[in-house]
């Protein structure tokens, strides 16, 4: 699931990418969730629950998850985490880092300007050009896709045969 860049996107905008890595950013809790259930799925848990303490039904039937997460996995939250109240940390940092992860590959990419970088992600510039220059976080992510930039309907005026 990769965004595609609009003139308008925030970094609110941003889904969590499918590929999401666990980083060293991530909370033990978030680790060991991700350990069972992957690292894109305790991201939308976490999206979704984060800064709440949830209590875990042993009947998957009841859980909370159901809305978010498949079948299978709310069987495995279940019997992981069954009868036990989780105390979910809010991770609003971890999902800004997995969500800003497309628009820093784009940068490194040449597909977007630091400036256009900066906007979405309500930055400075300076801080873009370290986290793409200084940093390798998103190293390895899935560049957003943009927007061809010829219109389809428009003719060709310089054939190219």
């Amino acid at each position: 699931m990769t965004a595609e860049y609009r003139p308008d996107l925030t970094l609110a905008d941003l889904p969590i990418p499918i590929d999401a890595p666990v980083t060293r950013k991530w909370p033990g809790q978030m680790i060991e969730m991700a350990d069972h259930i992957g690292a894109y799925h305790t991201l939308r848990v976490i999206e979704r629950f984060g800064g709440q303490q949830i209590r875990v039904p042993i009947d998957p039937e009841r859980s909370p998850f159901r809305e978010i997460l498949d079948a299978r996995l709310v069987k495995l939250m279940a019997r992981i985490y069954g009868g036990n109240e989780l105390e979910l940390p809010v991770g609003r940092n971890v999902l800004a880092e997995a969500r800003r992860a497309p628009v820093l590959a784009s940068v490194r990419n040449g597909d977007m300007t630091v400036r256009e970088a900066a906007r979405i992600l309500g930055t400075a510039r300076t801080y873009v050009s370290e986290l793409v220059n200084r940093t390798n976080e998103a190293n390895g992510a899935v560049p957003m896709r943009r927007p061809s930039r010829v219109d389809s309907r428009q003719i060709d005026m310089f054939d190219a045969s």
